[in-house]
């Protein structure tokens, strides 16, 4: 048990430092909180602005399901890009799914956030 342990132990640190696993976590990271704060600002947006419509622009509620959209659309090429990452590397299915679920959950919880400390006073 002690040797399988030690085994993982130093595949974990051969996959996350020599094989640039870290760098990927982190660009990963940065990607989903842009996407996120996109999905934000569009939903504040969406939310917070109503009807009123502006010379030379769209009405600023169906700009900003457009900018939700958008942001989503970045969030999911994010997570695509993420799991053909994984493929590669032959993690089991289980560990595909875990990080979809994950990785859906911290999106829709990021841009929730986002949106509260805005609208907070």
């Amino acid at each position: 048990m002690v040797d399988w342990l030690k085994s993982a132990w130093r595949d974990l640190v051969t996959e996350m430092f020599d094989r640039d696993g870290l760098d990927t976590v982190f660009s990963h990271a940065r990607n989903v909180l842009t996407g996120a704060a996109i999905v934000a600002a569009g939903m504040y947006a969406a939310s917070h602005f109503g009807n009123e419509a502006r010379r030379g622009m769209w009405q600023v509620h169906y700009a900003g399901y457009v900018v939700s959209m958008l942001g989503a659309l970045l969030l999911a090429l994010n997570l695509y890009d993420g799991l053909r990452k994984l493929a590669r590397r032959k993690h089991h299915v289980l560990m595909r799914v875990a990080a979809i679920l994950v990785y859906v959950a911290l999106s829709m919880r990021l841009a929730q956030v986002i949106v509260y400390f805005r609208t907070a006073v």
